[in-house]
């Protein structure tokens, strides 16, 4: 059993993880268009945006790794979900993105000169310091939870309580996307942090933490990640709060932004004059250090324990290397080649955290996996040709009558169908396979 300070620590060690640049980017945009609407646009966001992780985290560490949840899917199908899935929150986007990021909105800020052999050297360190952390998976609730975390808090705090007490201007008007549909245009904004996937990967990571501290019985590590989920829960919904009502304060400063992040660095800038480009330099810098350091661990071990052949500290060096040279082609083109893909695994993502959920009630597995996975990806990849710019015209002209495809949510009401087919199926092949047996 873990002491409370532990359990504590445990907990801000997974705040820290789930937070990302992009999740401090997201909600003062968001913030900003709400205006007036902006406590229902956070709790729609916050549905998404931390209560489904949560579930997902849950789920994961309660079987000790992602791995898991697809047990009832054809070996091939799953290792190709995963592999894809890890090469993703990876070497191949995730962690170059976070590498970029950091650079352009932690390093630069503070007065240095952008040059390609800059970012070179930046990401060659940033990463070797990830590096560092990673190679000793047993001591993350010490490094993350208790060394990073705890700055990372600190400095969230100041800029938090300089919104509160020294709001930039009155809450702005509500723009028009979200006069009739505040709470959705949140969801949505939740739903596109997709740290669902990167829930998939840390459940995983919190369970092999807690069992570096001796604690492997399925039931507490359980009740641990619930506890220590909850802290992380209740500080990435504060934090939120905090993002969004800066957005819907921030009018002087938000003219011309393009996203979030420019709007919080404006308004940092304005609260603290000089020392905000190194209170965002912190803020940024302790965000992407701990997200990468979450990442690169979980990718290492999946590849470790899939391959046999190279050990976790080699995986991490190859990690580390690759996701150095990719940060290299710069965020734009990060973008336009790995969102097609995320667009394919991440409705399936959701749809295993799902399933696992309704699996003791699913009369026949086979049919529900197959069915349900095999719609939502059908779909999923139409969502993924069109990103891609590889969707005939006819086609998607079809798609777009499905509800919410629009959106990049048109596989979610077939899915559902799909999966209650599923259920009526099963049954009826239950009770046909019985009615012989009966006298």
């Amino acid at each position: 059993m873990l002491s409370r300070n532990h359990t504590a620590a445990l907990g801000m060690m997974v705040f820290a993880l789930f937070l990302g640049a992009g999740n401090v980017i997201f909600p003062p945009m968001a913030g900003h268009l709400a205006g007036e609407a902006w406590p229902i646009a956070a709790l729609g966001f916050m549905l998404t945006g931390v209560g489904l992780p949560f579930l997902t985290l849950l789920t994961v560490a309660g079987r000790g790794r992602g791995e898991a949840l697809s047990r009832d899917l054809p070996p091939w199908a799953a290792t190709v979900f995963w592999s894809l899935l890890y090469l993703i929150l990876g070497p191949l986007f995730a962690m170059p993105r976070v590498a970029n990021v950091a650079y352009e909105m932690g390093w630069l800020p503070l007065g240095f000169a952008h040059s390609p052999w800059g970012s070179v050297l930046f990401a060659l360190a940033f990463n070797g310091i990830g590096l560092y952390f990673m190679l000793k998976p047993g001591q993350m609730i010490d490094s993350v939870g208790r060394l990073m975390t705890p700055v990372l808090l600190l400095l969230l705090s100041a800029v938090a309580l300089g919104v509160m007490l020294k709001p930039l201007s009155g809450v702005g008007a509500t723009s028009a996307s979200y006069v009739d549909g505040a709470f959705v245009e949140g969801l949505l904004s939740g739903y596109q942090t997709m740290d669902v996937l990167s829930a998939m990967a840390f459940g995983g990571l919190v369970a092999r933490t807690l069992s570096g501290k001796g604690i492997t019985q399925p039931k507490m590590v359980r009740f641990l990640t619930f506890k220590a989920g909850l802290i992380s829960v209740a500080l990435l919904s504060l934090l939120y709060l905090c993002l969004f009502y800066l957005g819907a304060t921030s009018a002087p400063v938000a003219a011309g932004a393009s996203n979030g992040g420019q709007i919080l660095v404006r308004y940092v800038a304005w609260l603290f004059g000089d020392a905000g480009s190194w209170l965002m330099a912190g803020i940024v810098l302790l965000a992407c250090l701990t997200t990468v350091v979450g990442l690169g661990s979980t990718c290492a071990d999946y590849f470790a324990k899939q391959t046999g052949r190279l050990a976790y500290p080699y995986w991490l060096a190859l990690i580390s290397v690759a996701s150095t040279l990719i940060a290299n082609f710069g965020l734009d083109v990060l973008i336009r080649v790995t969102v097609p893909a995320l667009y394919l695994i991440y409705p399936s993502a959701i749809c295993l955290v799902l399933l696992q959920a309704l699996r003791s009630r699913l009369p026949n597995l086979p049919l529900s996996y197959g069915l349900t996975l095999g719609v939502v990806s059908l779909i999923s990849l139409g969502d993924a040709l069109k990103a891609a710019g590889l969707l005939p015209p006819a086609l998607q002209d079809d798609l777009e009558q499905l509800p919410l495809f629009s959106l990049s949510l048109g596989w979610l009401l077939p899915g559902l169908l799909a999966l209650a087919s599923s259920v009526m199926l099963g049954r009826m092949r239950w009770l046909a396979s019985e009615l012989p047996s009966r006298p």
